[in-house]
C-alpha cells in the first residue's frame, strides 16, 4: 500500500518534522527491520527485547528509507542526531501503538471481508489452507508465516491494495486481552478459531482460560458487529461453542452430526495422509485426499473447506486446493532423504499438538525404527513437569522405539518413556550427531520442540550431513 502524507499524519503525534516541505510525500511501504527495508519504506523504530530499532536509524536512511517513525524517548535524548537526518520524521509517543494506528486507518479504507484465525493448534497451517482454497476464486491477502502479534498484523493490513477482494489475517497470543487488541487493530468481519488446547498454562492457568483468551476474537465480533460478524465454529469443541454463544451468525463445521458443513474421515494412507469426506447441507458430499500427514489437518482441512464454502467457492475448487497443499514450514513438513523421512513438526510445541504429531508417527508405515525427537514444552507454569511426564508416558504407546530429548524439562518425558531406547541429552549438537548416525533406511523420525528451543537445527544439521554422505539433496514433501 502506498501511504501519502495525510495518511501519516492521521496517526497522533507529538511532532511531525519535514512533511510541510513534501506536498507530494509518498511511502511505497512499511519496515520495522533494517536488514529489509527497501528505497521508499517508512521506517518504525521499534524496541525490543534484543534490539532497538533506533540504533539503524543512520542505516535506514542510506537505504533510501522515505520517513522515519521514532519515540519521544530517543528524540529527546537525541536532539543533535536528530537533527542531522536528512528525512521526513514522525516523533510518536510508542512507536508499536503508531503502527498498529496507521494500519487500522489505512484498513478502514477497506470495505472487504476480512477474517481473522486463532486457535491453540493449527492456526497458521489452517489460514494458509484457506488462503489456498479462497484463492481458487479471489485475490487474497493473507498474513505471511506467523507474523501474528502486535507488529505483524500491523504489517500484514499495511500490505492490502486495491486488487485485494478478502483477507484473512492470523493472531496469535499469550495473554489475556492480546487478542481483543488485535481485533482492534483489524477491526474483523468474520472470525475462526481452531481449538482450545493446554497452550500458554503459566499465563492462561486452565484450559477455561485459554478458552476465554481464544475467545476474545468472538467477544469481539460480539461487541463490535453484532449483526453483521460471522464466526466460524469448530462445534466439536465444547469449550469455543460456549464461548461463541450469543453471537447471532454462527456457521459451525464438525466431524459429528452438528453444523453447515460435516467431515468424515475415510481412511489414512502409508504417510498418515487423510482422506476425507465433506459435505455441506443440501450439496452434494466430496472427498479430499489430503498430502498433508495427520488426523489434526484433516481437522484444519475441514475448517478451510467450511470458509470456502461460506465464500461460495465451487467444491472443485475446494477439492484441488486441499489436495495440493502441502504443509506450512516446519509445521509436520515431510522431508525425505535418501535413506529416512523427517516429519519437521519444530516450529512449536505444547501437550496437545505433541500428541496430535505422535499419531501422526503412529500412522506412518514404514520399514525401519520409528523415532522422537523432543525438546522442552514451555509456558506451561506449575503444570510443566506433569505435562512433560504424561508425554513420556504417551511415546511408547504411540509406537514410538527410539525417543531422543533434549531440554531441563524434556529429561521428564524421558525419565517417564517405556520406549526401547531412550537417550536424554545436554547438547544439541551432540544429540544431531547421534541422530545422524542411527537413521537407516525406512526410519521415520519426528523432530518437535517449542519455539524457543529451536529444533530446526537438529533437522538441518542431519539433512546436511545425509546430503554430504550420498551427494544429493533432501526433498520436502
Amino acid at each position: 500500500m502506498k501511504l501519502n502524507r495525510n495518511d501519516i499524519l492521521s496517526v497522533p503525534h507529538a511532532q511531525a518534522i519535514g512533511f510541510e516541505k513534501a506536498k507530494r510525500f509518498v511511502c511505497t511501504g512499511v519496515s520495522t527491520d533494517s536488514r529489509t527495508i527497501r528505497s521508499g519504506d517508512l521506517f518504525f523504530a521499534v524496541r525490543g527485547d534484543k534490539f532497538d530499532g533506533h540504533n539503524f536509524l543512520t542505516k535506514a536512511v542510506e537505504v533510501g528509507a522515505a520517513g522515519l517513525v521514532v519515540d519521544t524517548k530517543w528524540a529527546e535524548a537525541n536532539p543533535i542526531l536528530l537533527s542531522s537526518l536528512n528525512v521526513s520524521l514522525l516523533i510518536v509517543e510508542d512507536t508499536v501503538r503508531a503502527l498498529g494506528q496507521l494500519a487500522t486507518n489505512c484498513r478502514r479504507h477497506f470495505r472487504i471481508p476480512v477474517l481473522v484465525v486463532g486457535g491453540s493448534n493449527g492456526k497458521t497451517t489452517t489460514k494458509e489452507m484457506i488462503r489456498a482454497v479462497l484463492g481458487r476464486k479471489y485475490n487474497v491477502l493473507a498474513t505471511e508465516g506467523n507474523l501474528n502479534n502486535s507488529i505483524g498484523v500491523p504489517l500484514t493490513l499495511l500490505r492490502l491494495e486495491k486488487k485485494h477482494q478478502i483477507a484473512v489475517v492470523e493472531v496469535g497470543t499469550n495473554h489475556f486481552g492480546e487478542v481483543t487488541h488485535l481485533c482492534s487493530l483489524i477491526e474483523p468481519t468474520h472470525a475462526l478459531v481452531t481449538n482450545v488446547g493446554r497452550e500458554h498454562l503459566e499465563f492462561f492457568k486452565s484450559l477455561a482460560g485459554v478458552a476465554k483468551a481464544e475467545g476474545e476474537a468472538f467477544t469481539w465480533l460480539r461487541a463490535n458487529r453484532p449483526k453483521t460478524g460471522t464466526s466460524f465454529v469448530n462445534a466439536d469443541d465444547t469449550r469455543l461453542v460456549k464461548e461463541a454463544r450469543g453471537l447471532k451468525k454462527l456457521f459451525l463445521y464438525s466431524f459429528g452430526t452438528k453444523g453447515a458443513v460435516r467431515g468424515k474421515l475415510l481412511s489414512m494412507n502409508e504417510q498418515a495422509c487423510a482422506l476425507l469426506e465433506i459435505k455441506a447441507k443440501g450439496k452434494k458430499p466430496f472427498t479430499v485426499q489430503l498430502s498433508a500427514p495427520g488426523a489434526h489437518n484433516a481437522q484444519n482441512a475441514l475448517a478451510a473447506a467450511a470458509v470456502g464454502l461460506f465464500f461460495r467457492v465451487p467444491a472443485a475448487k475446494i477439492q484441488k486446493a486441499l489436495s495440493t497443499f502441502a504443509g506450512a514450514s516446519k509445521r509436520m513438513q515431510i522431508i525425505r532423504l535418501d535413506d529416512a523421512t523427517i516429519l519437521n513438526d519444530t516450529y512449536n510445541a505444547n501437550p496437545d499438538s505433541v500428541l496430535a504429531a505422535f499419531e501422526t508417527l503412529r500412522a506412518t508405515s514404514t520399514s525401519g525404527k520409528k523415532i522422537a525427537v523432543l525438546a522442552d514444552m514451555l509456558e506451561l507454569g506449575e503444570n510443566a513437569i506433569d505435562e512433560h511426564h504424561r508425554i513420556g508416558q504417551a511415546a511408547a504407546k504411540a509406537g514410538v522405539e527410539y525417543l531422543l530429548t533434549y531440554g531441563t524439562l524434556a529429561k521428564h518425558i524421558h525419565d517417564a518413556a517405556a520406549t526401547k531406547f531412550k537417550a536424554h541429552y545436554e547438547q544439541k549438537n551432540i544429540l544431531s550427531e547421534y541422530l545422524a548416525e542411527l537413521l537407516t533406511d525406512g526410519d521415520v523420525v519426528l523432530v518437535k520442540g517449542s519455539r524457543g528451543m529451536k529444533m530446526e537445527d537438529v533437522v538441518t544439521f542431519v539433512t546436511e550431513r545425509a546430503k554430504e554422505a550420498h551427494g544429493t539433496s533432501d526433498q520436502a514433501a
